[in-house]
């Protein structure tokens, strides 16, 4: 199969380790996780390094020295420091140099004792779940909040170099306060990364059979256009430069890990729920955990799903994570195929205003990065009525 290239070549393949515990599940997550309980903490971990074991053999055919490692969940924070640290020092026993290493924290779990432990064992980023700034909204969405949530935030800013704070907007309650707020939060904070997500309500959540079912309310779309508004032209006022649809960044401090999915990368996924990308293979694995452990003490990756992607398949995923990016996909390898050229033209056609094609790179313009969930849609129903013809 002919690769699918860029001249922006990935140097930094990730490797992502899905931490699956939870005290109590937020109303309007969707991720996998599992009720918290110290009693299977360890043997989690002893499944998380047998499946990282089984990986040994094409670890050095897709990943070079420099590698990035992310610990997401869940509440990864939960997770005991000689686990976190064992996990990272397996990585660098097979002689990868971590540069970048991401730990995901609740702000209550910001202690002077765990930013000391977690700087110890290699953490170098830190990102943040603050969600918002509004107590009432927290507790409609069944979310904690500590009462010294702004000091924990500035010990955290005086501990690490790297941190990023995490907003959801358009949530039960939400107001120009509260999102004034948030805003007023980060200028004192000044952190080197943020992501501010729009609420997605195609997610079944308890939030969503709430609002589904008359118990809750959900702010205004048009509403939320304008707060969006609001929050892009300050943070553009604050010098954060936005990078990714959801993702602004100072010092050129973006995400090294994300990029890297943005960027169709090579990456390895462990644990319950977990993707990866390797090469052409695509994969998740089990969610349920007793299946996950069960597939790994019988030697077998614990795959749910996988699947060698096509040439078609490989490109469309290459176009679909890519255009997330302000800078937008750089194609170099196939404009010159037919079929390539009527899938762009198909595109730009349905996404006029949305989407530009100039010297060899495609991207979402200003009006298309606010209104990319159309362009997406239109991918994959373009994608649709293509397959037929990419099979000739």
């Amino acid at each position: 199969m002919k690769e699918v290239r860029t001249t922006e070549r990935i140097e930094l393949p990730g490797m992502y380790f899905h931490i699956p515990f939870c005290k109590r599940k937020c109303d309007y997550c969707d991720f996998t996780t599992v009720k918290y309980d110290k009693s299977c903490l360890e043997e989690y971990k002893i499944h998380l390094l047998q499946e990282f074991e089984l990986y040994k053999n094409i670890l050095s055919d897709i990943v070079e020295k420099r590698v990035t490692i992310y610990f997401g969940g869940g509440s990864p924070s939960l997770f005991p420091y000689k686990y976190i640290e064992e996990l990272i020092e397996n990585i660098k026993a097979k002689t990868f140099e971590p540069v970048e290493v991401t730990l995901e924290s609740n702000p209550w779990e910001l202690t002077n004792k765990n930013l000391e432990q977690w700087r110890k064992i290699g953490i170098t980023r830190l990102s943040i779940g603050v969600q918002s700034t509004d107590k009432n909204i927290l507790n409609n969405v069944g979310r904690e909040c500590p009462d010294d949530i702004e000091k924990k935030l500035e010990i955290t800013r005086e501990n690490f170099d790297n941190i990023n704070m995490d907003f959801i907007l358009g949530l039960p309650g939400e107001s120009w306060k509260s999102v004034e707020n948030n805003i007023q939060l980060i200028k004192r904070i000044n952190p080197d990364h943020i992501s501010y997500y729009l609420f997605d309500k195609d997610h079944e959540t308890p939030l969503m059979r709430k609002y589904n079912n008359a118990i809750i309310k959900l702010p205004d779309d048009d509403l939320c256009e304008k707060w969006h508004d609001y929050i892009l032209s300050e943070l553009k006022r604050m010098n954060y430069r936005r990078y990714e649809i959801s993702s602004w960044s100072l010092k050129k401090k973006g995400c090294l890990h994300n990029l890297n999915y943005w960027n169709n990368g090579n990456y390895i996924g462990c644990g319950i729920s977990a993707g990866g990308h390797i090469n052409n293979l695509r994969y998740v694995n089990h969610v349920e955990l007793d299946k996950y452990k069960e597939e790994l003490d019988n030697n077998r990756l614990p795959y749910k799903f996988s699947n060698e992607n096509s040439f078609f398949e490989e490109f469309i995923e290459k176009i679909f994570m890519g255009l997330r990016l302000q800078r937008g996909v750089e194609i170099v390898d196939f404009t010159h195929v037919d079929k390539i050229k009527a899938f762009i033209k198909s595109l730009l056609e349905k996404n006029r205003g949305l989407l530009e094609f100039r010297h060899n790179r495609l991207k979402l313009t200003n009006k298309g990065f606010d209104l990319s969930r159309s362009v997406f849609e239109s991918i994959i129903l373009t994608k649709e009525k293509m397959n037929d013809v990419f099979r000739t």
